[in-house]
Order: C-alpha cells, then structure tokens, then sequence
C-alpha cells in the first residue's frame, strides 16, 4: 500500500502554531512520538490527511501553500473564522458552485478554503476512507448488463452456449 502520510508546512513554533490551529480553525493535533515530540500534526477532526507542523528544518517560506481544505458550510465556517481573528488574505469570494476564500496562520503560511456541495464532499470523503473508486469504462463492449446473458464475442447472434 501506499499513502500520502502527510504535508509540510514551516512553522516558527510546531506548538503554538498546533495551539492556535486548535483555538482559531477547530483542528485536532497528534503526535508522533512522546508528547511534544517533532512530529505535530494537525487535521480537520477525523480526517485521516494532515499537515506537519515542521519548526527548525528548513527557513519559513510564508505565502500561498497550495493546500485547501473543503467545506460544505463555507459562509459560516468562515464567519466563525473572522470572529476568532484569523487573518483573511482573500475574502470569501461566492460563486453558482459554492466559494473560495484564502487566510493566513501566524507564520504566514497562506491556505485555501473552498465551498462544495454536501454530496460532493461525502463521496470525496468515502474515497479517502478506503471505498473502492468508481471506475467507468470508456467501452461499453465488455460490461456484463446486470440481469442479462451475455455471448461469448465469437458467438453469433442469436445462438447459445451450451
């Protein structure tokens, strides 16, 4: 098997920048190792991706991460953002579709949110949770039909296997 185990972000500080996740977004954090070790982590609660607070490995590189993060509820999460004092670098910009709006951690470091509808979010995250994906054929000549017999391709019309 292989996963992504996680995503790097430079932080001055791997527990404040954990603590202030915790308080402004509502993220869990986790460790690996002895409590306050060097692996910090942080995700939405229950989601198996995290990001790694990484303090002391490489400069900060503060600006946009490429990281974003999905919610069915955008107005009102970001709403309860602002009113916990998290910088928006972009306000929430509202489209047919859902919105998008980007805000910045302590250190800088710039993410993504993004509107979604309900259903798209759920089945995202059934996928990520181990479901099977969907897998669509482009060629309809080898799918069975549910219900129905189907002929060896050599078979002609109108004729059965025995």
């Amino acid at each position: 098997m292989l996963a992504i185990a996680d995503v790097a972000v430079m932080v001055r500080s791997a527990r404040e920048s954990a603590r202030w996740w915790e308080e402004k977004v509502g993220f869990e954090v986790s460790t690996i190792g002895p409590p306050g070790g060097h692996a910090v982590m942080i995700a939405p609660p229950g989601d198996r991706f995290v990001v790694h607070l990484c303090e002391g490995f490489a400069p900060l590189e503060p600006g946009n991460t490429g990281i974003a993060f999905v919610t069915d509820e955008i107005e009102a999460l970001v709403g309860r953002m602002q009113a916990g004092g998290v910088t928006f670098t972009e306000p929430l910009r509202r489209e047919g579709w859902g919105g998008t709006a980007k805000f910045a951690d302590p250190d800088g470091n710039v993410f993504w949110l993004i509107g979604a509808p309900t259903k798209f979010i759920r089945e995202q995250s059934a996928r990520r949770a181990g479901a099977p994906p969907v897998r669509r054929s482009t060629s309809r000549r080898h799918e069975p039909t549910a219900g129905r017999r189907t002929r060896p391709r050599s078979q002609p019309r109108g004729t059965r296997s025995r």
